[in-house]
């Protein structure tokens, strides 16, 4: 383990009432029907403030209906409870990144967790692969279609709101996700028993935690998780407890979000610690733009003051090493600090 991964994943967890008290939970209804109201206005100053400080926040009123939430718990829960052989049948390659796995790196270390990824249908436009679906389970993908069509509808509201409180308009970064954009969803499953532990596979020795600390790669990342804790973010020295809030979705900025906004925006460090008396499954949905998107500052983040701190990143060479990172020990992650002038 590298020397500063540890100083920060032994920094020490604060007590639970300090993030009560400062992250907030927006209600974002006025998104959807008059960005321009004074209840738009409102919430649209709460992500801006919430991105410049924490990097997340939660949403309730979000337009995604219980429901629909509950049709994709139970078919999440039946993925994981399949036999393994079932589950080893759509395994992920390194050519593929779309099906299950149950070795992931992140920062090149093992995580404890299992997990299913899934994109938009046909053929996608950064591996050339298409999506891997347990056979004789239709209802698993038009139940898992169905909700990334409803995060995206919700975080092409979001991004309109990150927009206007860049002072920029709100359709302004919308031609590079509307239509074309890369996201995907990643079912998470975290057991209490390391999964690889009879395996007799090739891993790494130690799954110390659910998912190491990392920044999410992309724009903006849609979180659904359970009433089970342990998701943690990081800042000024402090890992924060993130508490679960019923009805809500945690939201944070990625990556490109940071460039974009010239560090205005912060990409939040967080990680997930290891299940060791109850299991947790979360479902992350990663908003990610064109794959031919050059990501640099944005005009009204740039002046003489403020000049640009980034180069140009090609967002779909970026995901893709990212994306090679997450599967095998290939040296240093790619991070945006590489691309720093």
């Amino acid at each position: 383990m590298h020397a500063e991964t540890q100083d920060l994943d032994r920094m020490p967890v604060a007590e639970q009432s300090s993030i009560l008290e400062q992250v907030p939970i927006i209600d974002v209804a006025q998104l959807f029907h008059d960005i321009s109201s004074s209840g738009a206005s409102d919430a649209i100053d709460q992500i801006a403030q919430a991105c410049k400080t924490w990097g997340f926040f939660q949403v309730v009123n979000h337009g995604i209906s219980s429901t629909q939430i509950e049709a994709v718990w139970q078919q999440t829960h039946d993925l994981f409870a399949l036999p393994l052989q079932e589950k080893l049948e759509i395994l992920r390659s390194k050519e593929n990144p779309w099906g299950f796995y149950n070795n992931e790196l992140t920062k090149n270390q093992r995580d404890k967790k299992e997990v299913f990824d899934f994109t938009r249908e046909g053929i996608d436009p950064i591996y050339g692969q298409c999506n891997r679906w347990p056979r004789g389970r239709d209802e698993f993908k038009i139940t898992m279609m169905a909700y990334l069509d409803a995060c995206t509808a919700l975080s092409l509201k979001l991004l309109e709101a990150f927009c206007l409180g860049l002072d920029l308009p709100a359709d302004f970064m919308r031609r590079d996700f509307a239509g074309n954009h890369t996201g995907f969803i990643r079912l998470n499953y975290y057991p209490v028993r390391d999964p690889l532990a009879d395996s007799g596979e090739e891993h790494q020795a130690t799954a110390d935690l659910g998912i190491h600390h990392h920044t999410d790669a992309g724009a903006l990342t849609v979180l659904l998780q359970d009433e089970v804790s342990g998701l943690q973010v990081h800042r000024d020295r402090y890992w924060y407890n993130v508490p679960t809030v019923e009805d809500a979705l945690v939201i944070n900025t990625g990556d490109m979000m940071q460039v974009w906004s010239n560090d205005i925006y912060k990409a939040a460090v967080h990680r997930v610690l290891a299940m060791d008396t109850r299991e947790r499954y979360s479902i992350p949905f990663f908003f990610n733009p064109s794959p031919n998107c050059k990501i640099s500052p944005l005009p009204s983040v740039i002046s003489e003051r403020n000049p640009s701190q980034y180069n140009a990143i090609k967002w779909g060479d970026f995901r893709s090493r990212r994306t090679d990172g997450d599967y095998a020990d290939y040296g240093t992650e790619v991070q945006i600090s590489q691309f720093r002038k």
